[in-house]
């Protein structure tokens, strides 16, 4: 097997090298001075250590040098300790200046050296995930025209909102955004403007600090998540290309207590005004407007009051207004029907009914699924929401409801109910009643044939191919 291997050409050793861990790559060098100048060529270096001992300086160091001027293709750095700047920021320059095309830095209480911001090389830059990593005003100029995937958490922009549009727009070319705990809600205002992007992920941990003012300026963006708590305006969202987002828009805990313990439970999709109580609460208008041609939505259960996952503190109220600005919404996920009955979610439900028309008549949405536990509740609610679904919404050709639990009965018995609905908006919707080992599927409105099919082997299985 060694003689084997040492009959292999240079270039593919030292790309399978590549593939170690770059202690054990090294441990190689010490075969022969064959093995050593492979090792030398070996383009993906990662450094990890959590203390900037002599000996991990002395490796790195050494590493570097034995690979002279040769080119780089990714350099990773990971760092749990607080180095000194002098040992770290030569390695970075030297790596840049062998034309690196990704970069991952984990260094905490490191300043980032400007000249990190105008390479011509890189590709993928990720920075964060240590303590008080910074974007400083030492930053003069960003100019990043190969950079397709930037990926920043925890990173502290000395100069807020303005350090971090002066980033984007350093990066023309950029198509994937990944941004994670920035604290924009302490800067007057931010701003993702990006015309070239894709795909962009945002996610902020829970706290008590709603953002000021949050803008969206990404006309191709295609791919969204979104978790944060609620802004308190939306002055410009632009996603004229969505096609999936997964939103999370969370009040604070002050905020909730103030919604909830209001008459009006119908802040968060009214129209802007100078109202001290709805200010307090946020308005999501905008935004909801500015996501309204996206296909494949979902909604996490805190999103503004979305009952989308089940709760029986959480109203519906925006639901209506969420699918009036969504024309164009296909499929749409309820992780449960269990909700909090207020007045304004009645033309949404069963709680209170409207005299007025029920918004769902006028649903765009194609695809129905529910996701229910095993013993529906006694007082048959959730089994009539599921009719009203089918008895309103014109454009529903798929219904399926999932127990996320293995029990024929349940099957069998809701499948019968809804089969025996008189009345169906849809001129044609096939339904299908599901749970971990059977399946029946049948067509409304008709006298319907039971139709038997292999289940999935687990719930999330299920899940991810049914919106796909």
């Amino acid at each position: 097997m060694e003689d084997m291997f040492n009959r292999l050409p240079n270039p593919l050793i030292s790309h399978i090298l590549s593939f170690l861990p770059t202690k054990e790559a090294a441990s190689t060098s010490v075969l022969s001075k064959r093995w050593r100048l492979l090792f030398a060529s070996v383009t993906n270096l990662d450094f990890e250590s959590d203390e900037e001992s002599p000996s991990f300086v002395e490796f790195v160091n050494r590493v570097l040098a034995l690979g002279g001027n040769d080119s780089i293709n990714r350099f990773s750095l990971i760092f749990t300790d607080y180095p000194d700047p002098d040992t770290v920021t030569p390695w970075i320059l030297n790596v840049l200046r062998r034309g690196v095309s990704e970069l991952e830095l984990s260094v905490s209480d490191y300043p980032l050296p400007p000249e990190i911001f105008v390479s011509k090389t890189l590709a993928k830059l990720k920075l964060g995930g240590g303590d008080g990593l910074s974007f400083s005003t030492d930053v003069k100029k960003v100019s990043l025209p190969k950079l397709k995937t930037l990926e920043i958490e925890s990173v502290v922009f000395e100069e807020d909102g303005i350090g971090f549009a002066k980033l984007l727009s350093g990066c023309p070319v950029l198509e994937e955004l990944v941004l994670m705990n920035l604290g924009w809600e302490h800067w007057k205002s931010c701003s993702v403007s990006a015309k070239t992007l894709r795909k962009l992920k945002f996610f902020c941990e829970d706290n008590d600090e709603n953002p000021k003012s949050v803008s969206f300026d990404t006309p191709n963006l295609e791919y969204l998540e979104y978790s944060d708590n609620i802004a308190k305006k939306y002055p410009r969202v632009k996603f004229r290309s969505l096609v999936e987002a997964h939103i999370s828009l969370r009040l604070t805990e002050d905020q909730s207590a103030d919604a909830g313990s209001s008459e009006e439970d119908e802040y968060l999709f009214e129209s802007d005004d100078d109202d001290e109580e709805k200010e307090m609460v946020g308005n999501a208008t905008n935004f909801f407007k500015g996501i309204c041609n996206v296909q494949i939505l979902y909604l996490s259960a805190k999103t503004l009051e979305l009952t989308v996952e089940s709760d029986e503190e959480i109203g519906w109220d925006s639901l209506p207004g969420l699918l009036k600005n969504c024309p164009n919404l296909e499929t749409l996920v309820f992780k449960g029907l269990v909700h909090k009955s207020t007045k304004g979610c009645g033309n949404m439900c069963l709680c209170k009914p409207l005299k007025n028309p029920s918004c769902l008549s006028s649903s765009a949405v194609k695809v129905l699924k529910i996701i229910l536990s095993v013993h529906i509740d006694d007082d048959g609610m959730e089994e009539e929401q599921i009719k009203h679904f089918l008895e309103k919404m014109p454009r529903l050709e798929q219904l399926v409801v999932y127990f996320n639990e293995s029990y024929e009965p349940s099957v069998f018995e809701l499948s019968k109910k809804l089969k025996s609905v008189s009345t169906i908006a849809s001129p044609k919707c096939n339904l299908q009643v599901i749970s971990q080992n059977l399946s029946l599927s049948s067509t409304l409105p008709c006298a319907l044939t039971k139709k038997w099919s292999a289940p999935p082997n687990e719930e999330y299985t299920w899940f991810l191919k049914a919106v796909t």
